[in-house]
């Protein structure tokens, strides 16, 4: 009796607790396996909690429960979980991974290189166009792309004297050429009208002073003068000091470029084409009476 009472007092120090906790279970007449089923647990966890295996418990956190409810069920007292978890406890808490604070070498440079490659990319992209736009040739004139669509013929060109009946003198121009070319027709060309298929320039006809149309040229000017029946006696670039003169009875209308610097004469008298001209250009038609009137377009 006095064996019984030692394994079943608490206070016993030489008792262990996996003892304790198997003398009461041998008390209660229960096996591990009927002591599992009030539990719900497995078997080798009532055995390994008997023989003080708490390596096989798992973390001590489960272990606490185990031991807890078994001794619950048993009627023992709660120190008898405290006598057994507190000196393996420690055995259990997993160590704190030390992290460094310091950020890696390779980061730095990495965060520095993208720094630098930002910082490039935006300079390129400012830098660059101005300096395209400062180096870069200007655009050429547009009115020294402009080229009469009737260019005369220069005289130092050779002509074929063998065709030449297929094609028709222009009227003579007096006193030398210009030494440069200006593009007047450009005032001119809204007042277009559509060419015909097959312009053709008038030789010059000799006619008397009292019936004719000369046109005086003080400056380089565009003439067109459009026959009667229809046909061009004039469609060119008159240059400077020369002269036309044509036929009044056959001339139907007359446009003139640059009108400003050619002096017009019908039948011996000068006439006065201000009535007629439109941003320095001049259209007027010659009538059946020998006066100068306006175009009916």
């Amino acid at each position: 009796m006095s064996q019984d009472s030692t394994r079943t007092n608490p206070s016993d120090a030489q008792t262990s607790p996996g003892l304790r906790l198997r003398d009461a279970r041998t008390a209660q007449g229960w096996s591990c396996a009927e002591v599992a089923g009030r539990l719900r647990l497995r078997t080798p966890l009532i055995e390994a909690m008997e023989r003080e295996d708490l390596a096989a418990l798992g973390a001590p956190v489960f272990a606490r429960g185990y031991l807890d409810s078994y001794a619950r069920l048993l009627n023992l007292p709660g120190n008898l979980v405290n006598e057994l978890l507190p000196a393996e406890q420690a055995v259990y808490v997993p160590p704190l991974e030390q992290t460094s604070t310091r950020p890696r070498r390779s980061r730095q440079w990495f965060d520095q290189f993208a720094r630098r490659f930002v910082y490039v990319a935006l300079t390129a992209s400012i830098v660059i166009p101005v300096v395209l736009l400062a180096t870069r040739e200007p655009l050429p004139d547009p009115a020294s792309l402009l080229t009469p669509l009737d260019m005369p013929v220069s005289s130092n060109v050779p002509v074929d004297v063998s065709n030449s009946s297929a094609v028709e003198a222009a009227p003579e121009l007096v006193g030398p050429p210009a030494p440069m070319e200006q593009a007047v027709m450009a005032s001119f060309t809204p007042f277009y009208g559509p060419s015909r298929t097959s312009p053709v320039t008038a030789a010059p006809v000799s006619v008397n002073q009292t019936d004719s149309l000369v046109l005086k040229l003080r400056g380089d000017s565009w003439v067109e003068v459009t026959g009667k029946d229809g046909s061009r006696l004039a469609h060119e670039l008159g240059r400077a000091g020369g002269e036309l003169s044509f036929d009044a009875a056959k001339v139907a209308h007359v446009l003139l470029g640059n009108a400003s610097a050619v002096q017009v004469r019908l039948n011996g008298q000068e006439m006065n084409i201000g009535a007629f001209q439109r941003a320095n250009v001049a259209r007027f038609a010659v009538s059946s009476d020998g006066l100068v009137v306006p175009t009916d377009g």
